[in-house]
């Protein structure tokens, strides 16, 4: 984030959670204009208190707008999400109903995004796919968790990943560390093979090959 942000970058935290990458955003780009995206009421109260300047939805960021049933995992805040996962019987879980949206109807047209993180325990795919236009017109650098566990509950692939990313909004993807050591940029199979072989989990989609 220090080697992308400006002082007027303009971000996205998408699964806002406790506010962690959010705070480091203001404090890299304190001039920008930033967008935060959290589903579960609790933390979204108290997010708006944290950050009471920032402009901050009590949305799941979907590719449909709408309402949508969503498992809180009270217990363990981080497992929360459209899916009910295999979890442990001790873990306590709520079944809630949330408003969904896409990217690219929230955001005004005008705005040029920067930085996007997207942390949503699988449902990476449909955040994306209702953003084709912000990534595609503004190449942001991104973020993204995507990995067995998460993305497999929804039936997406990382050749779907890739497709999107690459191929329809023309990025490139990379491991975190490659891309902070100047190293080539993953092929879809190579992506693939990160997913399928469980060796990541975090990657970044870029304009710039390495």
């Amino acid at each position: 984030m220090r080697r992308v942000l400006r002082k007027d970058s303009n971000c996205i935290d998408v699964g806002c959670y406790h506010g962690g990458v959010l705070r480091e955003m203001l404090r890299l780009a304190p001039n920008g204009t930033h967008y935060a995206f959290e589903p579960i009421p609790e933390l979204y109260r108290k997010l708006t208190s944290q950050f009471p300047k920032m402009k901050i939805f009590n949305l799941a960021l979907s590719d449909t707008k709408g309402e949508a049933t969503f498992y809180d995992v009270v217990s363990s805040r981080g497992l929360s999400g459209f899916k009910k996962r295999n979890l442990q019987q001790t873990e306590v879980v709520s079944q809630i109903m949330v408003q969904t949206d896409t990217l690219d109807h929230v955001i005004p047209n005008d705005i040029c995004v920067d930085f996007i993180k997207i942390d949503v325990e699988g449902a990476e795919m449909f955040v994306i796919k209702g953003a084709i236009s912000t990534i595609s017109k503004s190449k942001p650098t991104i973020v993204f968790e995507h990995g067995f566990g998460g993305a497999d509950y929804f039936g997406a692939s990382p050749e779907d990943i890739y497709d999107l990313l690459a191929k329809e909004c023309g990025l490139h993807i990379s491991l975190m560390k490659n891309w902070l050591s100047n190293e080539p940029s993953l092929s879809r199979q190579e992506f693939a093979d990160q997913f399928y072989e469980h060796l990541n989990y975090y990657f970044m989609a870029h304009e710039r090959s390495s």
